[in-house]
């Protein structure tokens, strides 16, 4: 691990000095405009997720260090994932399982550090599936009733509420309503239902992570019932397997557009809940394909990082950013590994240098 950080430091004199290119994007002012004294000194959110998928995932000593390590980064908050499961596409009770969802107790422990470390917290529960390897949760409920819809609905609630009593019991500072839930969110009754009712027992920043900015950009039409827009960002910017930082930028150009859009029309601003990609040759491409087998490209996933800090640095309408992902694990990462962690790679030095940059 040493020897990693020692030439992740030897990388990021490199990577900065390479990435020469300066692209300007303005979109037309919003109300909530800052000043530059005021966003110099505001809480931008300089986010990364933070992934367990096990029951014990947060449990021990190196789950600690591995956060240890995150907060490392400049970074000043942190998306804590925990996750429900529905059997199958068309199930409709969500349960907390016994070997996947992390234990509540493990939840308080990891938010109670990662105070201690001065980060504040978003918790940001999901819902997979858990038998159903061929559809995913973006596709719930196909085949549903409306009374089927009505018993998802309850047992979502329940579910959610159950995190956000937590998160209210452990002064988390923001909350996320839900996640990716595409095929849910024209249920507009019901999703404002459970916001009030998150609302009741937790006082926090409220947020909800869509993805459908590109593909149907008006799905969601109760953004006025959260506090802060948030968007899963995975959009394939090029076609190039070896894109140079000016390639993404000219891809970033258009994207920008469209969540600059989203943020005017309900006058929100607007958070990147995730953003990621991995070191994979053809990272740029699909982003959000976490299957796919290309061998290792350190130098695609740090160019995608440069791009993206130079493309949202100082739009006003943003006001976070989430890296997907870093692992509990502390030896997750590194020069063969082909997955989202920038955790020592070329991407982590480029992502310590913008962290330490206001925004």
């Amino acid at each position: 691990m040493a020897i990693m950080r020692r030439w992740v430091m030897i990388r990021r004199a490199f990577l900065v000095s390479s990435f020469s290119f300066i692209f300007l994007f303005s979109c037309s002012a919003t109300p909530f405009k800052t000043n530059s004294q005021a966003r110099k000194n505001s809480n931008f959110q300089k986010g990364i997720a933070y992934t367990g998928y096990w029951r014990d995932s947060y449990e021990g000593s190196d789950p600690r260090l591995a956060l240890r390590e995150l907060s490392e980064t400049n970074d000043n908050w942190v998306s804590i994932l925990v996750t429900g499961y529905q059997d199958y596409v068309n199930s409709t009770v969500i349960s907390r399982t016994g070997d996947e969802t992390p234990t509540d107790a493990s939840l308080r422990s990891i938010i109670r550090h990662a105070h201690s470390l001065g980060l504040k917290v978003m918790l940001k529960p999901h819902v997979d599936l858990l038998h159903d390897d061929k559809h995913w949760r973006g596709q719930i409920g196909p085949n549903f009733t409306p009374a089927d819809w009505a018993v998802w609905f309850a047992s979502y609630c329940e579910f959610i509420l159950h995190y956000a009593r937590l998160a209210a019991e452990l002064d988390v500072e923001q909350f996320s309503a839900g996640c990716e839930l595409d095929s849910t969110v024209a249920h507009e009754a019901e999703w404002r239902q459970i916001i009030a009712d998150i609302r009741l027992v937790y006082k926090g920043s409220l947020t909800y992570a869509d993805d459908q900015v590109e593909s149907n950009p008006n799905a969601v039409e109760w953004w006025d019932a959260v506090d802060i827009i948030g968007l899963d960002t995975y959009a394939t910017l090029t076609q190039k397997s070896h894109p140079k930082v000016i390639d993404l930028l000219i891809g970033w150009k258009s994207y920008l557009a469209k969540l600059c859009s989203l943020s005017e029309r309900w006058n929100k601003p607007l958070i990147l809940t995730e953003i990621g990609y991995r070191s994979i040759r053809g990272g740029a491409q699909n982003p959000w394909d976490w299957q796919r087998q290309e061998p290792v490209d350190l130098i695609v996933q740090a160019n995608c990082y440069e791009a993206a800090f130079r493309s949202v640095a100082g739009k006003p309408w943003l006001v976070g950013m989430y890296w997907w992902q870093w692992s509990p694990d502390p030896n997750e990462g590194g020069f063969e590994d082909t997955g989202y962690t920038p955790h020592g790679k070329p991407a982590e030095a480029v992502l310590r240098n913008w962290y330490k940059k206001s925004f």
